[in-house]
């Protein structure tokens, strides 16, 4: 693989409303996230997707779009959590009973069912969570998991969040993956929308936060080293460009 490689995020950064790369995100048509692909193959820089989506899911995006690979649901497939003998991380997040006590405590939340197909390693709620959940669960866990806010999908205030293992995170699996295959660090490229996106800016040379997530979340625009001017695939292509002509 090239020493260089772009990590980008799904929803919510190259795909708009709906899910698709063909839509912004208020429903109007637009290239732009095609477009940001088409630059990088020309140029020949391999690019990964990172999500947290299940890899089934995540596999079939990748190759329709020509990805050269991808991380799956936040890194959690490969956070060490410990499983019993046949038993997927998902099942194991589950024995302990943590997601029933979660949606007893939370009631503005729930699970996500568009996004549980092939999910093996963290599971995925919608909704709004009360302010002391990520903490809530951290101690019911006793440190074993995490309470992670992958940002905002509507309608309204609704974000999507994961329970994973603690040691998960999108950052961890792009170091992981960068290590794997020979890419540079500082020639690298990420780019998202959320709290769990940013944290690969301490891995890679260059990130930028999408316009609309640094809308959504002004805590997370305060950390971001670039903010781009447009939004989800109009985000991207403006990432790409400039990236490409450094």
């Amino acid at each position: 693989m090239s020493a260089r490689c772009c990590y980008l995020d799904l929803d919510g950064t190259l795909f708009g409303a709906g899910g698709s790369i063909l839509h912004s995100g208020t429903r109007q048509p637009t290239t732009s996230g095609v477009e940001a692909l088409a630059r990088l193959t020309a140029a020949g820089v391999p690019y990964v997707l990172v999500s947290g989506r299940s890899a089934l899911r995540l596999e079939i995006v990748g190759r329709v779009l020509g990805a050269a690979g991808v991380l799956a649901e936040l890194g959690a497939l490969d956070a060490g959590f410990p499983t019993a003998p046949g038993q997927t991380i998902l099942e194991a997040i589950a024995t302990t009973g943590i997601i029933e006590a979660l949606l007893d405590r939370d009631t503005g939340l729930e699970i996500h069912p568009e996004a549980m197909w092939g999910r093996a390693g963290s599971h995925c709620l919608r909704g709004v969570a009360r302010v002391d959940t990520a903490e809530w669960v951290t101690n019911y866990s006793a440190g074993q998991l995490r309470f992670a806010d992958n940002g905002h999908i509507g309608p309204g205030a609704a974000h999507v969040y994961h329970v994973l293992p603690a040691g998960a995170t999108k950052a961890l699996s792009v170091v992981r993956h960068m290590a794997a295959n020979g890419c540079r660090p500082d020639a690298c490229l990420a780019v998202g929308d959320s709290g769990e996106d940013l944290e690969m800016q301490s891995c890679v040379g260059t990130f930028a936060l999408v316009r609309n997530g640094a809308d959504a979340d002004p805590e997370i625009a305060a950390r971001a080293q670039w903010i781009t001017t447009g939004t989800h695939g109009d985000g991207v292509l403006e990432a790409v460009t400039a990236w490409l002509g450094t």
